[in-house]
């Protein structure tokens, strides 16, 4: 902690110990902000630069009463690339708030979902109920069910006990015992009850059944490419699969509401048989805006629940979070050639907006670099296929990786480090995953 900040932040807030113990006294601050607001400034900018999440949680009260500097966002997403922790989740909630945006909360996420401190895992979820809902923060808070840590888990349950709109104590919970037992099952089956009570959250009629309506069943995070659906035309319930391929009905809309083709009856008729439903009306008319709202909020649903099941995918574990490690998500049964497949390196996510892959382009492409780093070639590192993009990483001879974690967010620069890998660690995670996507 630079000096400067040091002695301001004694001064203001107290003995750093008890700020710990108890909190900062934001009053404080704001006090000394309206006796001296240009040194209040100059010194939380310091302690933005020092990476002190008191400074922040500063920044962002006087952003609450219209008093923050002017480019407060902008010193803040500079800050990003680098944060770790509370402060990384400091930072991003603030952002939340001066933005407006969801597109911080995954940095909040990253640091439950990490290995760095237990205490820093707690306070990303403590915070993601507070934030808007994503699911990147959905899958997050039932990841943190299955911390080792007690307390991690159990702040992670209050989190989405709350996002499905129950009470937020797990303590009152009938699954209590089992999440502070030590069986990681356990864990699992109460996480997995909690993440099913915010699968009824797209549930629901879409539509008008008298016209045309879709009615969508809970979602099923576990088995994510069936679900339950209904739908009706002219007060119809047309006949079909109960539980119809997900990104088959998600599809509907983009069939139907082609910009070539107003979303009226015949085209919405000729889709619905093309993917197989029958016992359509012979004719109806349906108005157009209303048919493509209701696709369109059908399609959201669907995209919601979809990647909250990407995210949250523990099917098959190859390798060590904390260093390398292949996450795959249970295969589609209709053999779509797209699986969850995410990256992970360094003790964090390396796949953080695509972790969708095309089986057959990334097997093979994991097959032929296992090869070539078997073989000591160690040119530039997962370099796969598109769900790679955005990890830029060097191999060196001696197993140091270093990477760059490329950002997506306007402002915030991309995110580096380094890891030491053993070369036959990377070819055994990488044809070990290759085996289990081609089912070899």
């Amino acid at each position: 902690m630079g000096d400067a900040w040091g002695e301001f932040r004694r001064e203001v807030f107290g003995e750093p110990y008890l700020v710990w113990h108890e909190g900062a006294d934001i009053g404080a601050l704001i006090a000394e902000h309206e006796r001296k607001p240009e040194r209040a400034e100059r010194m939380l900018r310091a302690g933005v630069g020092d990476h002190d999440h008191v400074a922040v949680e500063s920044l962002g009260a006087l952003a609450r009463l219209g008093r923050a500097p002017s480019d407060a966002a902008a010193l803040l997403r500079s800050a990003l690339p680098s944060a770790r922790g509370t402060f990384r989740v400091r930072t991003a909630q603030v952002l939340c708030e001066l933005t407006g945006t969801d597109e911080y909360v995954s940095e909040v996420a990253a640091v439950l979902e990490g290995f760095e401190h237990w205490g820093e895992r707690i306070d990303a979820a403590m915070a993601l109920p507070a934030l808007p809902i994503t699911p990147r923060s959905v899958a997050a808070l039932h990841r943190g069910m299955l911390d080792q840590e007690y307390l991690v888990r159990y702040h992670s349950a209050n989190g989405l006990l709350g996002l499905a709109g129950q009470r937020p104590d797990i303590a009152a919970h009938s699954g209590f015992a089992q999440l502070t037992g030590e069986n990681p099952a356990a864990w699992r089956a109460i996480a997995d009850e909690l993440l099913g009570a915010f699968a009824t959250r797209t549930a629901g009629v879409y539509g008008d059944r008298a016209s045309f309506a879709v009615e969508l069943g809970p979602a099923d995070y576990a088995a994510p490419h069936h679900r339950a659906a209904r739908l009706y035309l002219a007060g119809t319930r047309l006949s079909g699969a109960d539980r119809p391929h997900v990104p088959t009905l998600r599809n509907i809309g983009v069939h139907t509401t082609h910009p070539d083709r107003p979303a009226n009856y015949p085209n919405l008729r000729t889709t619905l048989e093309h993917l197989g439903f029958a016992d359509l009306p012979e004719s109806v008319t349906l108005d157009e805006d209303t048919t493509a709202a209701t696709l369109a909020a059908v399609t959201s649903a669907l995209d919601f629940d979809i990647d909250v099941s990407r995210w949250r995918a523990t099917d098959i574990l190859i390798g060590d979070r904390s260093r390398l490690a292949l996450e795959i998500g249970p295969a589609d049964p209709d053999g779509s050639q797209l699986r969850t497949c995410t990256l992970w390196l360094d003790g964090a996510i390396a796949t953080p907006f695509d972790n969708t892959a095309y089986v057959p382009q990334f097997a093979n492409s994991l097959r032929v670099h296992a090869a070539r780093y078997r073989s000591r070639q160690l040119q530039d590192f997962a370099q796969w296929d598109p769900t790679t993009d955005d990890l830029a990483a060097e191999l060196h001879r001696d197993g140091t990786l270093q990477y760059r974690l490329i950002s997506r967010i306007d402002g915030v620069g991309d995110r580096e480090g380094a890891v030491r890998l053993r070369i036959r660690e990377i070819v055994a995670v990488l044809e070990k995953a290759a085996d289990v996507l081609t089912g070899t």
